[in-house]
């Protein structure tokens, strides 16, 4: 789920042909990491929220691997994604080991409605709940 749907705009500085289309110089061309993240040709199943396809697979999500881009890519990537990763990892991994994680009411992981809404941003349509417990050591 990337943050925007839409990357920063690019400018091509000559004159190129990307799978058979012509490209100007000059010409503004914007990225669509929606779409790219959601390619059926680079991934099963595209738009189910299946994480454990990232479990064996060897995509870079640094913009290495144009299948996975949500810092961008190039010279124009997101200069923050060190500090990011770092930082969600820690924030994840404190809450992991501080919480007893559960889902409302009995509620189970598959019947979880993962649609999206749309906007500026792209985000879930329906908030996701969660109650969470203290883990108390004794």
């Amino acid at each position: 789920h990337p943050p925007l749907p839409l990357l920063v705009f690019r400018e091509s500085g000559e004159d190129v042909k990307i799978n058979g289309y012509d490209i100007a110089a000059s010409t503004q061309v914007i990225i669509n990491a929606w779409a790219i993240q959601r390619d059926p040709s680079f991934w099963e199943e595209p738009n189910e929220f299946y994480p454990e396809r990232f479990l064996t697979s060897c995509v870079d999500f640094k913009g290495q691997h144009f299948q996975l881009i949500p810092f961008g890519s190039g010279r124009r990537s997101c200069p923050g994604i060190l500090f990011s990763t770092i930082g969600a990892e820690l924030a994840l991994a404190n809450l992991i080991f501080v919480f007893d994680w559960a889902l409302p009411d009995g509620a189970r992981g598959e019947t979880l409605d993962m649609s999206e809404g749309y906007g500026l941003s792209i985000h879930r349509r329906n908030p996701l709940m969660a109650v969470a417990t203290p883990f108390i050591l004794i």
